[in-house]
């Protein structure tokens, strides 16, 4: 049978309209994400300078920003977005990120006295999330009805930082912990507006609690 290439035409023509604006949708809207996040974000932290790097284009940035605090160094913070404006590769990363992600670091001036994770119970596949898991007591709690678990060294710094989460939207939070190595407090967190707004005073609360000098 004779393979008539104008059948075939029209399809690729409609495929070839749908992906275009798709592109054109996908990046106005993640564009419009990234900028909300920026303004929220420079809202709350109120930066004495800031570098921005642009990831990709349209899938998010990479931020810096000099702070004036007495026990803060510096932040940091990571966006990264679903592809949007990729109708092809839109569905693998919603199976392989599932979601907008923003990570935050709080570099503390001082030494920090702790060493605490915890962790959305099943938020990574592969191992535990953290290195040298052996090396932690572990505990599982659950805090507005999910799971988390739980690694640290000292049980009074567990109690303290569970304490200093207390009344945050944790459904929207994946990932806080405090590493003394790098002096570095970390949150993994739901890009939304009202999660920034609520988690950015509460770390500045946190390294100023866990930083030596403080």
């Amino acid at each position: 049978m004779d393979f008539d290439l104008s059948t075939l035409f029209p399809v690729i023509v409609i495929l070839a309209g749908v992906v275009t604006i798709q592109f054109f949708y996908g990046r106005k809207l993640n564009l419009a994400l990234m900028r909300n996040v920026i303004v929220t974000l420079e809202e709350i932290i109120r930066p004495k300078d800031q570098l921005y790097t642009w990831l990709g284009g349209y899938i998010g940035f990479k931020a810096e920003y000099d702070v004036d605090d007495t026990a803060v160094e510096k932040i940091e913070a990571t966006l990264t977005l679903l592809p949007r404006h990729s109708i092809l590769y839109l569905p693998v990363s919603k199976i392989t990120l599932k979601d907008d992600r923003l990570f935050i670091v709080f570099r503390s001036r001082y030494p920090i006295r702790g060493d605490v994770h915890i962790i959305r119970r099943g938020l990574y596949k592969f191992g535990k999330g953290i290195d040298n898991p052996m090396e932690y007591f572990d505990d599982r709690i659950a805090l507005n009805g999910l799971e988390y678990d739980v690694f640290f060294k000292k049980k009074e710094d567990k109690d303290k930082l569970i304490k200093l989460i207390s009344g945050l939207p944790v459904e929207k939070i994946k990932h806080i912990s405090i590493t003394p190595s790098t002096r570095v407090i970390y949150a993994f967190i739901t890009p939304e507006k009202r999660v920034i707004q609520e988690i950015i005073p509460r770390m500045f609360k946190i390294t100023r609690e866990f930083a030596k000098g403080g």
